[in-house]
């Protein structure tokens, strides 16, 4: 039998994709989530659900003591940018508190991998190609903030154990099913199928991203969990090495849906924290794990599409 695994946030839009990647291989897999995104567990024979949150750090142990898991992935956070900007004390308890409780049970019942979904953000934004081991961090806004506290938090704990630690800081993940108000689900909420011309608002348009199709993230994800041991801290960038501005982005959604997408300029919409470019290079997850992508950021807008209008491109 394979080694167990546990997955905090193991509902969520990332993790529901990793559980069950992990389970079509063969592992047995814990979920911990407290369901908060509105997407429910995922139903297999080798996979446990539990409905908990990690700020319950009595809970957390309970369920770590007692399957004594191989390795955790650790996914759960508020990631969402403006819920972090205004419910700062609120994304700091569960992000920063949540990972402490988690790291506290991991180093007592000795787990001998960790896996911690980081992101592309901590990186300083002066910078225009982001590289794992050259690049500065430099936190930008609340969620960064929390990430880059919970990377030194990660540092200090495998210093402590010489445990197997990766560090995979996530760009821009998309596909169906996201559960908050990024800015693709944004864009398609205001347009109408039905409609000959679109009309979206919209913030900053010329701010550049690296989308990811979350089937590549939770690929990733998974190899990392599942690779040989080996003891010292590794950070990963997960992209694509290829960006797009906001505005590209409507675009491809029109020439999609074969139809004309007008944007307007919102202010509100237009963040006071937002850098103008974030582009990782991805060429040492690939290398060390023998791997490539095998999505584009099309097949990630057909997916979104095709679940949220039933649109068959």
């Amino acid at each position: 039998m394979k080694h167990t695994i546990l997955v905090t946030g193991g509902a969520g839009f990332i993790g529901s994709r990793l559980v069950r990647m992990l389970s079509e291989n063969g592992f047995q897999v814990v979920v911990i989530d407290n369901l908060t995104s509105n997407l429910p567990f995922v139903q297999l024979p080798n996979v446990t659900n539990y409905n908990l949150d990690v700020r319950d750090a009595t809970a957390l142990d309970e369920i770590i003591g007692a399957y004594k898991p191989y390795c955790i992935v650790h996914l759960a956070a508020i990631h969402h940018v403006p819920t972090c900007e205004i419910e700062r004390n609120y994304a700091l308890e569960v992000n920063v508190i949540g990972t402490e409780n988690l790291l506290l049970s991991i180093e007592k019942h000795q787990v001998s991998k960790l896996v911690f979904a980081s992101t592309g953000a901590v990186y300083s934004p002066d910078f225009p190609i982001l590289n794992e081991d050259e690049t500065p961090v430099d936190p930008f806004d609340n969620y960064s903030l929390s990430k880059f506290t919970n990377e030194k938090q990660i540092r200090f704990y495998q210093q402590r154990t010489e445990a197997d630690v990766c560090i995979a800081r996530l760009f821009n993940t998309i596909g169906a099913n996201d559960p908050n108000a990024h800015l693709i689900p944004d864009i398609l909420r205001q347009i109408d199928p039905e409609e000959s011309h679109a009309i979206v608002k919209l913030g900053n348009i010329k701010s550049r991203r690296d989308y990811i199709h979350v089937e590549d993230t939770a690929n990733l994800l998974m190899l990392m969990a599942t690779s040989a041991p080996r003891k010292g801290l590794k950070v990963y960038n997960v992209c694509t090495s290829v960006e797009y501005s906001v505005e590209e982005i409507v675009q491809k959604i029109g020439v999609l849906m074969n139809k004309p997408i007008s944007i307007e300029i919102d202010p509100e919409k237009i963040r006071k924290y937002d850098r103008i470019s974030q582009i990782g290079n991805n060429q040492k997850v690939l290398t060390e794990f023998n791997t490539q992508l095998f999505f584009t950021i099309e097949d990630a807008l057909k997916d979104i599409l095709a679940k949220m209008y039933d649109f068959q491109t």
